[in-house]
């Protein structure tokens, strides 16, 4: 029984392997894909189209019809905001995602349905499999959400610190706190468009008569990351109070510094625990036999000699 452990565990190894190989490349990637933003950042048009002015196209706008048949997820305002938090500021982004989610449903349980019937199963595993596909196909734009709602929070964490400095540096050169995120926005295109299509988010809702404190709110929920939030709280007791916005901004990028620097000490420190499940469970059984297997064939030869005589 233990032979027939060996290549499962061998396999399990390599997938595990492939899958961190894979990992780590698509981490790496961000690095060089910013450089290459940065050199190309001298042809980037002047003017950036927000996603609140674009139409919908027309398979888009069909989808977004299907999402009537979910009243509640149009006017939930939590949905909303999980879906600026991804990127979709869209007017029309819930009805989108509405109309996703039922499209997916039907096809994921129709697609099971289909399967089960073709390959002869009862009519009570082809309910459950009906129901699970249901499940996953209800599931499933939230999911694709969530993943881009963590890349784009990732991204903003990372570019946050250089354009706090920059931000710093306009401040303290003169600039206003509006004309100062505008400069940071138009700069930080090349290098990080999430974050500046939120700068120039902020000042948009200023110019429309929103006040600084609620946009600069309505940033914070926009992104859902802790440094923003705490970026914005400094911002905004600055503002109420009348102190220096500058001081206020250098003092709070070191901070941002500091935890960046505990954040990779912290990943540094969970990589010993991360690593034991393959350890125990891929690589130590391999391991075993290797070293164990000779020991072992030589001893049951010895144990059959001496059975036979």
């Amino acid at each position: 029984m233990f032979l027939y452990i060996i290549p499962i565990l061998t396999a399990l190894a390599l997938i595990a392997i492939s899958a961190a190989i894979y990992h780590f490349h698509m981490s790496n990637r961000d690095v060089p894909d910013r450089l290459k933003r940065v050199v190309d950042g001298e042809a980037l048009p002047e003017h950036v189209v927000d996603p609140m002015e674009t139409t919908l196209p027309l398979p888009l706008k069909l989808v977004a019809f299907l999402g009537w048949l979910l009243p509640g997820h149009i006017e939930s305002e939590t949905l909303y905001w999980e879906l600026a938090q991804a990127g979709y500021r869209h007017l029309e982004a819930r009805k989108v995602f509405s109309g996703a989610r039922v499209i997916s449903t039907i096809v994921i349980a129709l697609g099971a349905m289909i399967g089960a019937w073709v390959l002869h199963r009862s009519p009570q595993e082809i309910l459950v499999l009906a129901l699970v596909g249901v499940l996953v196909g209800f599931y499933l734009p939230m999911m694709f959400v969530r993943t881009k709602q963590s890349k784009r929070q990732r991204e903003i964490t990372l570019a946050l610190p250089d354009a706090l400095d920059l931000l710093v540096i306009c401040v303290e050169a003169g600039q206003g706190l509006n004309a100062a995120l505008l400069k940071v926005g138009r700069e930080s295109e090349a290098q990080a468009g999430s974050l500046a299509g939120e700068l120039r988010q902020i000042n948009n809702e200023m110019r429309a008569g929103v006040t600084r404190i609620q946009a600069l709110r309505n940033f914070a929920l926009r992104t859902g990351v802790d440094e923003v939030r705490a970026l914005v709280a400094v911002m905004i007791q600055s503002d109420r109070f009348g102190t220096s916005v500058a001081q206020a901004l250098r003092t709070h990028a070191e901070s941002l510094r500091v935890r960046r620097r505990q954040r990779a000490e912290e990943i540094a420190r969970k990589a010993p625990v991360k690593l034991v499940f393959p350890l125990v469970f891929c690589i130590f059984p391999e391991l075993l036999v290797v070293i164990l297997a000779p020991g072992m064939l030589a001893l049951f030869r010895v144990l059959s000699k001496m059975a036979q005589h």
